[in-house]
């Protein structure tokens, strides 16, 4: 089998609410779905979603970036992985959206061409992953109140945005814990927002309420993360200061977190994801499974990812519900509230009208 041809197709689509974060405000998806198919008629789909503040990739340097990997696929074998990463990180350095989108094919490619869901053919035995629900910043009355319909929804934890005002965010956690009550699981990450000396103070406030803090410091600041794990009483987790296995062993060896957020966009891919995984396992850390603003097709990605592997014991996996699907894409999960349901299809499960 080989690759004869790498087509991408830039797809954008308006969310039903902005999201805000503590650096940025998100309208609108802007994606690239990669289509990958091969000699044999066997054609797979991934997706490359960039996004500029954490990446350093935008759409227009992506789409660029595919066709020169794409190029240089042609007549590569797409199940050998290894081989594939070889070629894109000998044609150029970074990308690893563009890389990400052609390794998520790859894998479909391989779970069409061996008959089996891309969980069982990760060594999966389980179809079911439980998701959190990220809530953007807003005020503490609007954060309750989504707080509430997502619980209602079906949702058990919660993912809260902070970051962008301290009292503010304080208040927004004590109006959410007292609208869902004590059983909900709560999470808050700052996307890089704070000093050790906010940390410490937000999250004394937050106390209990909270159970894990996501990337309290700026991606620069990496070096002080085993300062914050000792002024604060809960889990430290890293995102935007871990892109690869090399990261994590920095991050961990220092001591600097008691979780890692792998993101498929970050990590060049699946195959990229299961070098963290095996460091962070290696280390006794557990890591979770995160998004960028990304449709089904890497979403499901990443749920078989969980599904395979016992060390991704949490998922954030829930951009696709902040619009509406769009028309040319269906397959890959169900689901009730937070409880994910992989399809019994070969690779991803995911079919697309391009």
């Amino acid at each position: 089998m080989k690759i004869t041809q790498v087509e991408s197709f830039k797809q954008s689509v308006t969310l039903r609410h902005p999201f805000k974060i503590s650096f940025a405000t998100i309208y609108e998806l802007q994606t690239i779905i990669v289509k990958v198919t091969t000699d044999t008629g066997v054609v797979g789909f991934g997706e490359a979603s960039p996004f500029e503040p954490v990446t350093g990739e935008s759409i227009a340097t992506e789409l660029v970036a595919l066709d020169a990997l794409g190029a240089a696929l042609v007549g590569v074998d797409p199940r050998a992985l290894e081989r594939v990463h070889n070629v894109m990180d000998a044609t150029m350095l970074g990308h690893t959206a563009a890389k990400a989108g052609i390794d998520i094919a790859c894998y479909d490619i391989l779970g069409k061409d061996s008959g089996l869901p891309l969980y069982q053919l990760l060594g999966g035995d389980s179809n079911q992953v439980v998701s959190d629900y990220t809530l953007g910043i807003d005020t503490p009355e609007a954060m309750a109140s989504a707080a509430q319909e997502q619980v209602a929804a079906g949702f058990t934890v919660l993912k809260v945005k902070v970051g962008d005002d301290d009292q503010q965010d304080i208040a927004a956690i004590r109006a959410i814990r007292a609208a869902v009550g004590p059983d909900v699981e709560l999470r808050i990450d700052a996307n890089q927002a704070w000093t050790p000396k906010q940390a410490k103070r937000v999250m004394r406030a937050m106390g209990d309420d909270v159970a894990a803090v996501e990337q309290p410091l700026p991606a620069s600041q990496t070096q002080d993360l085993p300062l914050v794990r000792a002024l604060v009483d809960q889990p430290v987790m890293v995102d935007e200061s871990v892109h690869s296995a090399t990261d994590a062993f920095k991050v961990l060896a220092a001591g600097g977190a008691d979780i890692v957020n792998i993101k498929l966009q970050k990590a060049g891919g699946l195959w990229g994801a299961t070098q963290i995984n095996a460091v962070a396992a290696a280390a006794g850390i557990p890591v979770m499974l995160g998004c960028m603003v990304e449709t089904k097709v890497g979403i499901a990605a990443a749920v078989h990812f969980v599904a395979a592997h016992q060390n991704a014991r949490y998922a954030d996996l829930d951009a696709f519900l902040d619009f509406a699907s769009p028309s040319w894409l269906h397959g890959g999960f169900t689901h009730v509230g937070g409880i994910y349901t992989l399809s019994d299809a070969p690779g991803l499960g995911i079919e697309c009208d391009l």
